[in-house]
């Protein structure tokens, strides 16, 4: 009988062994702001909130970006589409209110549709903190903390990060807040993906 409850004892030991929590804190790369400006592949999942002197309007936020494509989706925080939008090289295609929209330019299909002021067209420098300027101003790790930046359509943008977080190798933005002129859109972003 002890027999057999040392050998419960022994695999109950076992398991627990193998059940402990696995860390999946990742090592932090030395070079790890040049790899993240060249990380191309990319998923940052969110909440956007868009504020201006008429609305405030909020949601969630899931932002992929590969070699070939940036697919920006809002829902609502019950899980409702408000949007998606996909921009190519060649153009975007915007579903919205049931209907599908395309454009040569992301950002002002947006604009156009939903008076949503974002600059969809850089996301892949401006979300990820990898801008560079003589306005930027970094802190003693050199992560971005603000920058003054302008867009496409040479709209000028202040934007401030915060919040960083170890993720796959590098520091990643946990808050953004962009302002232009009397609008601010603030993302908070928890979850990065890297492949």
């Amino acid at each position: 009988m002890i027999r057999h409850y040392l050998i419960l004892f022994t695999l109950f030991l076992f398991l627990a062994g193998c059940a402990h929590k696995i860390d999946t804190k990742t090592t932090l790369y030395d070079d790890w702001k040049p790899r993240l400006a060249a990380q191309k592949t990319w998923q940052a999942q969110g909440k956007l909130a868009f504020i201006s002197p008429d609305e405030r309007q909020s949601a969630n936020l899931n932002w992929q970006q590969d070699e070939k494509q940036n697919n920006l989706v809002l829902t609502t925080f019950i899980g409702t589409r408000i949007l998606s939008l996909k921009q190519t090289r060649t153009g975007a295609l915007l579903d919205y209110d049931d209907k599908t929209y395309t454009d040569t330019n992301a950002a002002l299909l947006l604009k156009r549709l939903t008076g949503f002021d974002l600059p969809v067209d850089n996301a892949d420098n401006w979300l990820k903190g990898t801008l560079t300027s003589q306005t930027l101003k970094v802190d003693e790790l050199g992560r971005a903390q603000q920058v003054i930046w302008y867009d496409n359509t040479n709209k000028k943008w202040q934007i401030t990060y915060s919040n960083y977080k170890q993720q796959g190798g590098f520091w990643v933005p946990g808050n953004v807040t962009l302002k232009h002129q009397q609008i601010k859109i603030k993302i908070q972003l928890y979850n990065w993906q890297f492949n």
